[in-house]
């Protein structure tokens, strides 16, 4: 009971308040050439009545700052939406969720790089607001486990760079509409396109992962001479331009050479072959899946392995039931990966192997005969399918064991 004689002396202040608003609002409807309709000018002192009910609370907590930063902000929107770009309707959804979400520094940033992208980056708001979302979301996320502002600083370019280099990929995926989409996916020579990429990028992904894992792990636990040169070996697919690949296989294995002829003859040629293509995109997969795979395995302690040693299982067992499983995360991203660069695989199948036809060459000859706005479809059916793929196949490492934590060489604790 006694609480309720202390708040009467604000009722006076805030009703005067919300008088002088009023009269505010009455002064600008009676401007003239000012051209605000009064249903206008209705919206417009409700919005500002709760923005100025939302500065008082910012006022409230003390902090002089944030009161004059939440005022430029607002100040900020209001000429810039209302008197510049006169867009009435917008300015009172921001201004009442800037009201709403000033108090919370991450929502805040968002309202603001909303702002940024919808009013400022138009056409390309989408596509620019996504990517630099989550990065806000990852920059705050890493502010509050203590970071330092060096690391914070890193994050933020490294994020920036990463936005900016997904920018064409993202305008591309919202220019077509999900009819449009489900139309070009509905195209016979659209499903035999993807249908052959999955099937060869499949199958090239299953050949490294039987030959690069062996050779992985060889590399993760050997230490002998010439350790370094197989390294560079396996790094060599990704430094050699693809048009030179092409050009040898087509040399050692292509209808003019000695070894091609003889395929020929046994029916297993692989110029315009299923064979060929995935011929191709094994060998440019190949070290994605064997550099995934060992660090995977150098992350799995030796002391473990030593312990199934010790108990009589052989080698072989001691890869299968210790090393392979915790070392199965690594792996498998390195799966997703082999297959995301054989399927992307373009510029040596144009020479090898044009058929069967494969989505990226699909896309290049679609673009050929119609121009971007024939292939667009095309290439944005392409990117989800292959996209959604890649997310199943990274989703499945959360059902993987994991190697534990610690070097090595150490036994965790």
């Amino acid at each position: 009971m006694s609480a309720g004689p202390a708040l009467l002396p604000r009722w006076p202040r805030s009703l005067g308040a919300v008088a002088a608003l009023g009269l505010l609002h009455l002064g600008l409807a009676l401007v003239p050439g000012l051209g605000l309709e009064p249903e206008t000018n209705v919206l417009l002192f409700a919005a500002n009545l709760y923005v100025a009910y939302g500065g008082w609370l910012v006022f409230r907590d003390g902090r002089l700052a944030a009161a004059l930063g939440f005022a430029a902000g607002y100040l900020a929107l209001l000429g810039l939406l209302l008197l510049v770009l006169e867009r009435e309707s917008l300015f009172v959804l921001l201004a009442i969720a800037w009201a709403s979400v000033y108090r919370v520094p991450v929502l805040r940033w968002l309202v603001l790089l909303f702002v940024l992208c919808y009013v400022v980056l138009q056409p390309y708001a989408f596509e620019c607001f996504l990517p630099l979302a989550l990065a806000v979301l990852a920059v705050h996320g890493l502010r509050r486990t203590g970071a330092d502002r060096f690391r914070v600083a890193c994050l933020s370019l490294g994020l920036f760079v990463l936005a900016a280099l997904l920018l064409p990929v993202l305008h591309l995926v919202s220019q077509d509409s999900p009819q449009t989409l489900l139309a070009t996916l509905a195209r016979p020579d659209v499903l035999d396109a993807l249908g052959s990429s999955l099937a060869t990028a499949g199958l090239a992904t299953l050949l490294v992962l039987l030959g690069g894992v062996p050779l992985a792990y060889a590399l993760a636990r050997g230490r002998f001479r010439g350790r370094g040169a197989v390294e560079v070996l396996v790094d060599l697919p990704i430094l050699i331009p693809q048009s030179v690949v092409g050009v040898a296989i087509l040399v050692l294995l292509g209808p003019g050479s000695p070894l091609g002829r003889g395929l020929e003859e046994l029916g297993l040629g692989v110029a315009g072959r299923f064979a060929g293509v995935v011929l191709v995109q094994a060998f440019v997969s190949y070290p994605f899946l064997v550099k995934a795979a060992l660090t995977a395995f150098e992350g799995v302690p030796t002391s473990l392995e030593d312990a199934s040693r010790s108990l009589g299982v052989g080698p072989w067992g001691t890869f299968w039931r210790v090393s392979l499983p915790l070392a199965a995360r690594g792996v498998l991203t390195g799966v997703a990966l082999a297959f995301a660069r054989a399927v992307s695989e373009f510029g040596a199948l144009l020479l090898v192997a044009p058929q069967p036809e494969t989505g990226p060459v699909l896309v290049h000859r679609t673009f050929l005969q119609g121009g971007v706005a024939d292939s667009r479809p095309v290439a944005v059916v392409l990117v989800l399918v292959c996209l959604w793929v890649f997310v199943l196949l990274q989703f499945g490492r959360a059902f993987l064991p994991g190697a534990p934590r610690g070097g090595a060489g150490e036994v965790p604790r």
